[in-house]
């Protein structure tokens, strides 16, 4: 017990840290919001918008049941920035630690490894909480961003969510610890991700191939929940059956990513280049 209060300590210190740090930089605080917008939320707004029919989106309506066109843009935007999270704020950014040469001084600290990992978890989902306050201020004064206060019923597979996509943040720092320039796979990876996830469009839409890739994905069913409980869009399947899969995949993805991050550290060690890139 103590062994486990000692961690969590060293896990809210180093999210703190992280937070303490992103803080300090107001021009990378206000990307955070302005990017998706600008990438991601206005393109799409303003693509579906131009193809309405008196003002509603019919192709929308017919796909998914509901022509609430702004609530499916920013709520994909909830999931792709919890994407965005685990891809850049926790994965790589033990990247940016050996950049700076701080991780191998990180690293002979008595916390585990596993735990930095947590803690910027902990501190990119403070983060990613701010940016979406923020964003969906936004697409309520400017953008006629409406949802049900059913969107409560969501939180807990937005949850299950985040916490499957700490374990595949795990699976992501030791390829990037192992590969070393891991911008370009980070960067393509978060992208297929995010997409495959339904977060663009209505994953039944993607090619007959690749969607049991997105079925495999807790993030899909996470979005789905989202935007049936908050704009009324039909699910894929019974939202019970999407649940327990959801849980299902969670109760995969955590432990197999803290495994494969062991091995990663352990090859490491083992070969002396927890320093090099």
């Amino acid at each position: 017990m103590g062994e486990l209060l000692a961690e969590l300590r060293a896990g809210l210190a180093i999210a703190r840290k992280h937070v303490v740090t992103m803080t300090r930089y107001r021009v990378a605080m206000i990307s955070m919001i302005f990017i998706p917008l600008y990438q991601g939320v206005i393109p799409a707004f303003l693509f579906g918008a131009a193809f309405a029919v008196g003002g509603r989106s019919l192709g929308l309506a017919s796909s998914i049941g509901t022509d609430n066109l702004a609530g499916f843009i920013f709520l994909g935007g909830v999931v792709s920035g919890m994407i965005a999270t685990a891809f850049w704020g926790m994965a790589m950014s033990l990247r940016n630690e050996q950049d700076a040469g701080t991780l191998e001084p990180s690293w002979l600290t008595p916390s585990t490894h596993e735990t930095f990992v947590i803690g910027r978890a902990i501190g990119g989902s403070v983060l990613f909480l701010l940016t979406q306050i923020a964003l969906f201020a936004i697409g309520m004064l400017f953008f006629g961003l409406r949802f049900d206060i059913g969107i409560l019923r969501a939180i807990p597979a937005v949850l299950l969510a985040l916490l499957s996509m700490v374990g595949v943040a795990y699976v992501l720092a030791a390829l990037v610890l192992l590969l070393k320039e891991a911008n370009f796979f980070i960067d393509a990876t978060n992208y297929l991700f995010s997409i495959a996830s339904g977060t663009a469009f209505p994953v039944t839409l993607l090619p007959g191939v690749f969607q049991p890739v997105a079925l495999a994905l807790p993030t899909t069913y996470a979005m789905d929940l989202l935007r049936h409980d908050a704009i009324g869009t039909r699910t894929l399947f019974d939202p019970v059956v999407e649940y327990v899969v959801l849980i299902a995949l969670t109760a995969i993805a955590y432990p197999l990513g803290r495994w494969v991050f062991a091995r990663a550290d352990h090859v490491m060690r083992v070969r002396g280049t927890v320093a090099q890139y």
